[in-house]
């Protein structure tokens, strides 16, 4: 092994990796870390173990107020409801139509379903529907519900606040009578969420319980409850179907794959976060999933709970297939830090991924590196590096350059922490002009340490590829 003189002239030994791609973890402090990533702040682990930047958020349609906005679809436009109950239509070109009779009320989050004629949405008031002209009220003697499904002709609607579920009569969402109401009653807890699956499994839970009910197709009653599990919820809108299971985070404050009676938790990760969660950081948390680059991501949001930066909006993406985590920011242009994500739902259409945001609707792109025209920025930290005396003599980051225009050249920076005592100043590095190709970017040394920690950073508006990132050491028993 070839030496070389370092720090204080003893001499340079070989270059050592550093782990930024391998998971987040923040299932204990950071100082007890050794292993895996401390922060993954818009960016995720790709499947060839490369750090790739997060898509930012591209303006694609306006409606009125500055209010969230749900999507759905219905036929070839896609739909958007605010959170003041006005309805939107919208073509694939963004040309956006109000289609508001009757407002969706109830100031809830929408819930939407589809049966054969009509798109039908709920938010804790009258059912809503609508058949291509303009909203209406699905039937006058539906329940106020926040919650509806369809299945098999059949229109349903929990009653909130009681542990009964209503549904229409078979192929007419008008007709409602009384008689035909069920109970979820494995344990005695109120409903507070339904969920239709692609197999035509009704998911109706609670906050002590979840059970599964059937279609039977012989026989007076319509529903049969084929099982039950104790993994209730506080989070009703977090559940999503991906990878042949419901996703749901539980009332442990566990994020859990239900497969039949089967709850697999997939937190561990960030189970420390979750499980410290309050009630009130649980109000309006929501869940849904979406495909970027052949990945496939459940993207999970707590609007009301506390961030590391002094802000409230947490949100998460999880890699289903993968198992790995990341966490997703905003930015806050006055304070010049993190804040929500901006997305408040998500819809997949025309092969393309759109995100509700306040007031308008988005495209996620993996071209775009901003958020709805704002910094997005992504940020990655490392555990603690080391276990001795050393010196850094020198770092540096194999990543993708040339992302540039032919006149500037966007800038990475890297600092770090020695012995867990304060950051050092920010070391800017270019990521060339276009042309620029040279995939190595040093950036000098930092100095005797028994344990290191580095943080990287990018944003400005371009792509990120971080293959690697190494140290060439020198030992204090050379």
């Amino acid at each position: 092994m070839a030496l070389f003189r370092g720090c204080g002239g003893q001499l340079m030994g070989k270059w050592l990796p550093v782990d930024i791609a391998s998971k987040l973890y923040e299932g204990v402090s950071e100082e007890a870390l050794n292993s895996a990533q401390a922060a993954m702040e818009n960016a995720y682990v790709t499947q060839a173990q490369t750090l790739h930047r997060f898509p930012g958020l591209s303006f694609f349609a306006e409606v009125k107020g500055k209010y969230p906005v749900y999507l759905s679809e219905w036929k070839e436009d896609l739909i958007a409801v605010t959170g003041n109950g006005s309805v939107y239509r919208c073509d694939e070109s963004g040309n956006v139509e109000d289609v508001t009779g009757t407002p969706v009320s109830g100031g809830r989050r929408v819930v939407f379903t589809k049966s054969s004629n009509e798109l039908i949405m709920a938010a804790g008031g009258p059912i809503i529907k609508f058949a291509g002209h303009k909203t209406e009220v699905l039937a006058k003697d539906a329940p106020e519900t926040t919650f509806v499904g369809h299945v098999d002709n059949y229109t349903l609607a929990i009653e909130p606040f009681s542990n009964r579920f209503s549904h229409a009569a078979v192929g007419d969402s008008k007709t409602w009578e009384a008689l035909d109401v069920f109970s979820a009653d494995s344990q005695p807890d109120d409903l507070n969420g339904l969920f239709v699956t692609p197999y035509r499994e009704l998911i109706l839970a609670g906050k002590e319980s979840i059970e599964q009910f059937e279609r039977l197709t012989s026989g007076e009653a319509a529903f049969f409850r084929r099982w039950a599990i104790g993994e209730g919820t506080e989070a009703p809108y977090t559940m999503v179907f991906a990878d042949n299971a419901v996703w749901v985070l539980n009332k442990e404050r566990e994020f859990v794959r239900l497969s039949g009676q089967i709850a697999q938790p997939v937190s561990d990760d960030v189970g420390t976060v979750l499980g410290a969660l309050k009630q009130v950081e649980l109000e309006g948390a929501w869940a849904d999933k979406v495909s970027i680059e052949n990945q496939k991501f459940i993207l999970m949001q707590f609007p009301h709970a506390n961030t590391p930066y002094g802000d409230k909006g947490l949100t998460y993406a999880l890699d289903y297939k993968n198992k790995k985590w990341t966490v997703l920011y905003g930015w806050d242009q006055e304070r010049s830090a993190p804040a929500i994500w901006p997305g408040v739902s998500l819809f997949e259409k025309w092969g393309r991924s759109f995100v509700g945001g306040l007031g308008g609707i988005y495209e996620l792109k993996p071209q775009v590196h901003l958020n709805a025209g704002e910094v997005q920025r992504m940020l990655g930290r490392t555990a603690h590096f080391g276990d001795g005396e050393y010196c850094i003599d020198n770092a540096r980051l194999r990543l993708k350059r040339g992302v540039g225009s032919y006149s500037k050249a966007p800038q990475i920076m890297l600092r770090c922490k020695r012995d867990n005592k304060h950051w050092s100043k920010w070391v800017s590095r270019d990521l060339g002009k276009s042309g620029q190709n040279n995939m190595i970017v040093e950036f000098g040394g930092f100095g005797w340490a028994e344990h290191f920690q580095f943080e990287f950073s990018v944003t400005d508006d371009c792509p990120i590829e971080i293959r690697g990132m190494d140290v060439q050491v020198t030992s204090g028993a050379l």
